[in-house]
């Protein structure tokens, strides 16, 4: 039976990219006040939460395996926390954007609160995305373990033989 597809390498980019983009978005569109880049900020957020959800479910199946590798447990740990904070801080600015949407008196302190948990979901995101860039660089996650590379070769074949052509 083959192992089984590693989809946490695929799914995490998109919380990265979504909710870092999405801050980008919300901020020129509170200095512009041009209504478009608040909305489009919104959706990239909601999808950006929803991937880090996804992420966190597949981290959870890639730790094992990072386990087996002999990943020290503290690294990943610390990544999967970092995961985690940043889907419950996504929510709280998902959740904060669309409560500042609706009118009432509390709307300036609502969306005030809606930028700083964007802001600190796209630090904690940028967070997590280093230290599982480190599992990977630093420990060798999820990497398969090639043949030994000949010094000075460059061939790509491992053997350091001539090129005859």
């Amino acid at each position: 039976m083959n192992p089984p597809i590693p989809l946490h390498p695929v799914i995490v980019h998109t919380p990265i990219a979504l909710i870092v983009f999405s801050l980008l978005f919300d901020l020129v569109g509170r200095f512009t006040d041009v209504d478009w880049w608040r909305k489009a900020a919104f959706a990239m957020l909601v999808i950006g939460v929803l991937g880090a959800g996804a992420a966190v479910l597949s981290g959870n199946a890639a730790e094992e395996a990072a386990e087996q590798q002999g990943v020290p447990e503290e690294a990943i740990e610390a990544h999967e926390a970092a995961g985690i904070i940043t889907l419950w801080l996504g929510v709280a600015a998902v959740l904060a954007r669309w409560l500042a949407a609706r009118p009432g008196p509390a709307r300036g302190a609502i969306s005030l609160l809606a930028l700083v948990a964007h802001l600190l979901t796209a630090g904690a995101v940028g967070l997590a995305g280093f230290r599982g860039g480190k599992l990977v660089y630093d420990h060798g996650a999820g990497v398969k373990a090639a043949a030994p590379a000949v010094p000075g070769d460059r061939s790509g074949r491992g053997s350091g033989e001539q090129d005859h052509d």
